[in-house]
């Protein structure tokens, strides 16, 4: 308990004592989504530009932090402490989810205010939301084990997260059935799912089903990053 105290207390400390950074971090996703939200936009482009914007603050922040902590010699010095791998990443990884979580608070908190009679969806954005995050960390972890370089961090992210964000319907709505299987089986088209539905837009999936998806993607994700701990902290 001592030693997950520390990260969470570490992650945290940070983040607050580097107020520049702060501001930055919660008025970037808030400033993109105020246009989006408020000038009337068809919910269709909103809920794609959101999601995207959710896939990459997890993915790309997770990516570089953990690119520069290799950098710097930390990893190694993670290896010495008295817990596994396993767990070690699902404590960086959901204290990291959390902390995004945090950035987008203003911007769930928008959509809810701009449309409050589709608060049927809220639980659902919430849960997707969560589950895209702590998912984004963990491909940004994974991919921070390839490079030392955060410049190649993020592109080793990039890479598969737009075609990931195609085969989940984001850019563009599926019609063929394969592509659909495909899309169900990816947490990006739920997220979508939701921001449509709290958007007032026309979803294919009710809430309840949306709900159990994200739920289950996100304990998923905490299970995956269990299993990954090695090849993330070890692989130099």
């Amino acid at each position: 308990m001592m030693l997950a105290g520390t990260i969470w207390q570490r992650e945290f400390v940070e983040f607050a004592q580097r107020r520049r950074a702060l501001v930055i971090k919660l008025a970037f996703p808030l400033l993109v989504a105020i246009p989006l939200v408020l000038s009337g936009a068809p919910s269709i482009y909103a809920a794609m530009a959101l999601t995207i914007l959710i896939a990459i603050v997890g993915a790309l922040g997770a990516g570089a932090v953990l690119s520069r902590e290799r950098q710097t010699g930390l990893t190694l010095r993670y290896r010495t402490l008295p817990v596994t791998p396993g767990r070690l990443l699902i404590e960086r990884l959901s204290t990291n989810a959390v902390i995004d979580f945090v950035q987008l608070i203003p911007v769930l908190a928008l959509i809810g205010v701009r449309h409050p009679s589709m608060f049927a969806w809220w639980p659902a954005l919430l849960l997707t939301t969560a589950a895209v995050l702590l998912i984004g960390n963990l491909m940004g972890a994974v991919a921070s084990s390839l490079s030392q370089s955060p410049g190649e961090v993020m592109l080793y992210v990039l890479i598969p997260l737009l075609p990931l964000l195609y085969l989940s319907g984001v850019f563009t709505p599926l019609s063929q059935p394969a592509l659909l299987v495909v899309s169900r089986l990816l947490p990006f088209s739920y997220l979508h799912e939701a921001l449509l539905g709290a958007l007032t837009g026309q979803p294919t999936l009710p809430p309840w089903e949306t709900l159990l998806a994200g739920l289950g993607f996100l304990v998923g994700a905490a299970g995956l990053a269990g299993r990954l701990g090695r090849r993330v902290f070890e692989s130099d």
